[in-house]
């Protein structure tokens, strides 16, 4: 049986999935999420004799780990630390791109976690500490639909929070309740987490 990535599964949300082929057998992992409660899940999907055989008739996988901490935030890093090492581990899954894939997938996710009220465009950007005030280091996009815009911001919260110097600052807020932000957001926001500014604006 094959699940659609994005579809709702045994109550929880297939967030990403990976599967590969090794010497005539099919291995493959996949990363849940429960919205309702916050709980995460990293998921080894059966090994098969193809792509479309990693659950059984009835939707069931081989194993899995949950994360039901209290807090979403700790439950989706330890997930996605958990995922790569699943991958790792089943045959031809992981690749010099996995990372990178993803932390895309839990972006797309999350962006589309509280829907707009109405059709808004948004510019996503950051700015960061530079050398000199006048020329600090930034990024940002185009007018883009909001939950466009919302990913965009995620990548881009994803990318500049994962040094290991933390920048305490007044008026800053921590990585959870940064995401927090961003996921709650249905139009311009801007705050400061870890010493760079981010926002969304029209």
């Amino acid at each position: 049986m094959r699940i659609k990535t994005g579809e709702q599964h045994q109550g929880w949300t297939m967030v990403d999935q990976a599967r590969g082929e090794w010497g005539g057998s099919f291995e493959g992992v996949w990363l849940g999420a429960d919205e309702s409660t916050g709980h995460w899940m990293v998921g080894r999907q059966h090994d098969g004799q193809s792509m479309d055989d990693g659950f059984d008739p009835t939707g069931n996988w081989s194993a899995s780990r949950q994360f039901r901490e209290d807090n979403e935030y700790l439950n989706m890093r330890r997930a996605l630390a958990a995922y790569d090492e699943e991958a790792r581990t089943a045959s031809d899954v992981w690749n010099g791109m996995w990372d990178q894939r993803a932390h895309e997938a839990v972006a797309r996710h999350l962006a589309h976690r509280v829907p707009f009220p109405a059709p808004v465009q948004l510019s996503a950007g950051w700015v960061g500490r530079g050398l000199t005030d006048s020329h600090p280091p930034m990024g940002a996009t185009i007018p883009l639909d909001g939950p466009v815009a919302k990913y965009e911001l995620i990548r881009y919260l994803q990318g500049q929070t994962r040094f290991d110097e933390i920048v305490a600052e007044a008026g800053s807020v921590s990585e959870e309740e940064a995401y927090q932000l961003v996921i709650k957001a249905t139009g311009p926001i801007r705050f400061v987490c870890r010493g760079v500014t981010f926002y969304l604006s029209k």
